[in-house]
């Protein structure tokens, strides 16, 4: 007998916008409350919330149909896709890579009655631009522009934004920051319209374009460029290598630069926790050490990060490392060789 054929999309997919919520599955947990918005012109927005936890796992990005028509894929910041198959109109259920269901128990979404958008909290790449006393930020991911609440860390961006190359031009520049998209009353009228909301500014990066923030760097095997040691930029001395960090995923080494010491030594990996052994340092050359004066950072202080940090993070370009409490003790950026 021979198998029945996918639904044409137009009989399975549902008149969009569209809001679905339900559970999805959960490494270590019983599942993920999750809710899942889609819209009509591609843009997804996926908030998620593992059970007995209150951590947050949001996404949002590009949807598209499968070629048969009877699912969707998710492309967002995570590394791979997520893929769901309809049943009918009104549920989505997860696939793993061999398109088969996941999950143990009821694992799916099924579509709310009305549109309900839900906020998201997440760490946000794009262009943001300061003009006529009105922020606005083109999110990379989807396309989208928002305007930024003048809120919370709001003041930090401006202030960098200010100090930059685009300060006074109404230029766009590359910023990344942990932030929400939640809805916010309009600059004009009663309306509630969605916005950014700048919770904890990482950094600007002159010459970033949403091209290379739309894919997502891989931890090993990346060639790393230190760009802060906690709140202190790192700034390369004249004649120097820049400070750098590569890790190696065959033999579980790390190996780097930093002012005029080679380092290396073992690195260990579980999921978004990280852990160095104390480093192996040499010379390098015959340079000379850092000016006391000089506002890099000294090498102790680096070795004192490598110590410290316990999770990671890497969001497109950007490898962030955290302690114990959650601070941030050193953020490096992809570099490709051109």
């Amino acid at each position: 007998m021979n198998a029945p054929r996918a639904e044409p999309a137009a009989s399975v997919a549902p008149a969009l916008p569209a809001s679905f919520v339900g559970a999805l599955p959960c490494k270590g947990s019983l599942g993920v409350r999750a809710q899942l918005d889609l819209w009509p012109d591609g843009v997804f927005h996926l908030q998620r919330v593992c059970a007995g936890t209150p951590a947050r796992d949001d996404d949002r990005g590009r949807w598209q149909r499968t070629p048969e028509g009877d699912g969707i894929r998710l492309h967002g910041g995570q590394e791979m896709p997520l893929a769901f198959a309809w049943r009918g109109p009104g549920v989505l259920v997860p696939l793993d890579a061999q398109g088969q269901a996941i999950g143990n128990g009821p694992s799916e979404l099924r579509r709310l009655p009305t549109f309900q958008p839900a906020p998201l909290a997440l760490t946000l790449h794009g262009m943001f631009r300061y003009m006529a006393d009105a922020a606005s930020f083109e999110e990379c991911l989807t396309g989208r522009t928002y305007p930024v609440a003048m809120e919370a860390e709001y003041l930090a961006l401006e202030r960098a934004y200010a100090e930059s190359e685009a300060g006074g031009t109404g230029k766009p520049i590359m910023a990344s920051f942990d932030g929400e998209l939640a809805d916010r009353p309009a600059m004009e009228g009663e309306r509630m319209t969605p916005t950014v909301i700048v919770q904890r500014f990482v950094k600007l990066w002159p010459g970033g374009r949403c091209e290379r923030a739309m894919s997502r760097a891989s931890l090993a095997e990346t060639y790393w460029r230190l760009v802060r040691l906690r709140s202190l930029p790192v700034v390369t001395p004249e004649g120097q290598r820049e400070a750098h960090l590569v890790f190696h995923s065959r033999d579980g080494r790390y190996k780097g630069s930093f002012g005029c010491s080679r380092y290396t030594g073992q690195y260990h990996v579980d999921g978004d926790q990280l852990a160095f052994e104390s480093p192996q340092w040499s010379a390098e050359g015959d340079c000379k050490e850092t000016d006391p004066d000089s506002p890099e950072p000294p090498r102790s202080e680096y070795a004192e990060a490598l110590d410290a940090a316990r999770h990671w993070t890497i969001n497109a370009q950007v490898l962030e490392w955290f302690d114990v409490n959650g601070s941030s003790v050193a953020l490096f950026e992809a570099v490709y060789l051109r």
